[in-house]
């Protein structure tokens, strides 16, 4: 039987989680190159006039709105998604695929309203973390200077 000092086997979790993590990545990636090269996926979602294939069990882990969809419509194959932009979309699908979502801009806004329609809180938390309004600076501005006006005099 080994024993191992307490200090020995401190970093052991954090090792282990970074093991987690390197396999989730691998698993994603894996993933979506099947997506992109149209293998094993088993639903193809019309945005826009734009085809999208993907898997059906990543879309429902990644979007409350998929996961309630698929689970009432198990059988189509194709489904049209109606008042969503392809851009938004494709954005919002890369995001699924990797954790990463290129976005800035105007399209901030689009892609966020879409997160929000299919219900993708991990998509939504990272969206509205980069989404501010120059009006929003401007006025929080404002306010502290207002309120170190006041406490300064």
């Amino acid at each position: 039987m080994e024993v191992c000092a307490e200090n020995e086997t401190m970093g052991l979790g954090e090792d282990r989680e970074r093991e987690g993590d390197h396999y989730i990545r691998y698993i994603l990636s894996h993933l979506n190159e099947q997506r992109l090269h149209d293998n094993f996926t088993d639903i193809a979602l019309i945005v826009a006039g734009h085809r999208f294939r993907a898997h059906k069990a990543v879309l429902a882990a990644s979007s409350r709105f998929f996961h309630s969809f698929f689970k009432q419509v198990q059988e189509d194959t194709v489904v049209a998604i109606e008042g969503l932009s392809e851009l938004a979309f494709g954005h919002l699908l890369e995001f699924i695929y990797t954790g990463i979502v290129y976005v800035e801009g105007v399209e901030l806004d689009l892609v966020l309203k879409a997160a929000e329609f299919l219900q993708m809180d991990e998509a939504i938390i990272v969206l509205k973390k980069r989404f501010v309004r120059p009006s929003c600076y401007i006025s929080g501005i404002l306010v502290f200077v207002m309120n170190w006006c006041q406490s300064a005099f």
